[in-house]
């Protein structure tokens, strides 16, 4: 499922409408409206944060599904410590090269 298409799905589960979900938000129903049908990109982390409230989901998994949509991972490093950055380096290096059982294991530590 596209992030957007969860979102739509979540805000009708809850019966709220685009006009209401957008006015929690502090934006334009043809923003959310755009979002929910793929037209625009997904939700900043801050924002999902917010949708996630609303919606009264978990915003991991729509974080997850707006990774997926968007191809990548951004990762602000100001104001990171030396563990943070080469955290963020060693995946980014490695990354193509994680075992399936490599990748569990990660997952299950963080």
């Amino acid at each position: 499922m596209e992030f957007g298409e969860k979102v739509r799905e979540l805000r009708k589960e809850n019966g709220i409408s685009l006009t209401e979900l957008a006015s929690r938000l502090g934006v334009t129903k043809v923003y959310v409206s755009d979002v929910e049908l793929g037209r625009r990109s997904p939700f900043s982390l801050a924002r999902i944060k917010q949708v996630s409230d609303v919606l009264g989901c978990d915003p991991f998994e729509l974080y997850v599904l707006s990774v997926r949509s968007r191809g990548h991972v951004t990762l602000p490093m100001e104001g990171v410590d030396d563990r943070q950055s080469r955290l963020a380096s060693v995946l980014s290096y490695r990354w193509n090269d994680f075992s399936s059982d490599e990748l569990d294991k990660l997952i299950g530590a963080l």
